[in-house]
């Protein structure tokens, strides 16, 4: 809802600033013109927005994860040695990673999304595997920072399984709020099967 708020206001201030083109060119339907731009601005917008909603929503509570999984750490795995949360800093870049790669996938894959959506299960699958990729490797990045250098492993977890069902979550409405904590939850646990194995 913010970003088509945002969205209709940049494109009413765009519009604004050429009115005195677009009155020259459409006259009195100027207004009319106006009203379809906007109409497909938002509607633009909106789309783009439910596509990335996944990524931006990983990338923002990205920023404060590091609790759950200290939580996660103290009940299951508290023998295993375990890092310090990183840095503000080092969130908040691991966020930003995370929006823009999110971004740029998804206005890459938007012409095959798109016409996905016109055949029903073919939009929805490429949008859960899509985005199911980004989060599981991004979230397992964030995971494998916790652990000291010697527990690493090779070849590196992908994740991709824990980030479909994710994206999944993420779809349902107020369900997802719920969506990144146990996608860390989730990756962690999976990290530290594989380490024991």
């Amino acid at each position: 809802m913010l970003a088509l708020i945002l969205g209709a206001t940049l494109l009413d201030s765009i519009m604004d600033t050429f009115s005195k083109t677009l009155a020259s060119w459409f006259g009195e339907g100027e207004g009319w013109f106006r009203g379809i731009i906007q109409f497909m601005g938002g509607s633009v917008i909106l789309i783009l927005s439910y596509f990335l909603f996944a990524g931006i929503h990983g990338a923002f509570v990205g920023i404060f994860i590091d609790d759950i999984l200290d939580v996660i750490h103290q009940r299951y795995y508290p023998d295993v040695q375990w890092n310090k949360p990183p840095s503000f800093l080092t969130s908040c870049l691991f966020s930003a990673r995370i929006f823009l790669i999110a971004i740029f996938l998804n206005i890459l894959a938007s012409p095959l999304l798109l016409v996905g959506w016109f055949i029903p299960p073919l939009g929805l699958a490429l949008q859960i595997f899509l985005n199911g990729y980004l989060l599981g490797k991004e979230y397992g990045q964030l995971v494998e920072l916790r652990f000291p250098k010697g527990h690493s492993l090779t070849p590196r977890p992908k994740y991709f399984s824990n980030g479909n069902i994710a994206t999944i979550i993420w779809i349902v409405p107020i369900v997802n709020l719920l969506a990144p904590i146990l996608l860390a939850g989730s990756v962690l646990h999976t990290r530290m099967k594989l380490k024991t194995q």
